[in-house]
């Protein structure tokens, strides 16, 4: 089973907020939302409106399918590309959480579930955000980062947008070089409590996948983070990622 979740920027906090999941077994798709939907300010997806359903079909929802770019389009081998992923080789939920599936009028994205590698690791890839806020010097330095070069993540909570906000830094140079995804801090954050650590550097290993030098700058660096998996952690855990199809 492939399952990914939906998050959604609440407009009048700017925060993220869980409110669906998106499931793929044995070639049906279901989907459900999640408590973070009962959110006043949330609208449920057109023809999905019922918020305590669960929705089956075998082909991908028309909200999921308008994420993914047509083959027929010319920049569907670009994003490919970017996302380190080859043709045919990848189904439709692993290529729209790796790109985060977000399209330029509206304020979702859409995230995997990680699950847990035979070596009990987290592993997750995401895309380095901030970078259209970086001076150009390390704008520059961005662009010179080579595959496997070592990123760390350290948390900022003196951050008055966001207390759990998580800046990548290049090891190299100890220069931040931009942000981990807002909508993944907290699970990162309750990982590395439960491996231990406190502090505001935390245990995850960071390296980057891949430059694309000539991509927009949400999609010009992939990043992959490795953290230990602690027995009896789970992932995304927390009250508004419960179901509401559970509750009825």
């Amino acid at each position: 089973m492939s399952s990914a979740f939906v998050v959604w920027q609440d407009p009048g906090t700017t925060m993220w907020e869980p409110v669906a999941k998106l499931a793929e077994i044995d070639g049906f798709f279901k989907f459900s939302y999640t408590r973070g939907a009962l959110n006043e300010r949330f609208v449920g997806f057109p023809r999905m409106d019922q918020l305590n359903k669960e929705y089956s079909s075998s082909e991908l929802f028309p909200f999921f399918q308008n994420r993914l770019l047509p083959e027929r389009r010319p920049e569907y081998y670009s994003m490919l590309t970017w996302l380190d992923m080859l043709p045919g080789e990848s189904k439709p939920i692993e290529i729209l959480s790796a790109s985060g599936g977000s399209r330029k009028t509206d304020n979702f994205r859409i995230v995997k579930v990680p699950e847990r590698t035979e070596a009990g690791e987290y592993r997750l890839k995401f895309f380095i955000s901030g970078i259209a806020y970086l001076s150009d010097d390390v704008k520059l330095e961005v662009l010179s980062l080579v595959r496997g070069a070592k990123l760390s993540c350290v948390l900022q909570p003196n951050n008055s947008a966001d207390p759990n906000a998580v800046i990548v830094i290049n090891s190299a140079t100890n220069n931040s070089i931009g942000y981990y995804p807002h909508y993944l801090n907290e699970d990162l954050i309750r990982l590395n409590r439960a491996c231990g650590m406190d502090s505001p550097n935390l245990v995850t290993r960071v390296s980057v996948v891949k430059v694309n030098c000539t991509a927009p700058e949400q999609y010009r660096v992939l990043c992959e983070s490795v953290t230990p998996w602690p027995q009896g952690f789970v992932p995304f855990q927390s009250d508004k990622y419960r179901l509401l199809v559970e509750e009825v």
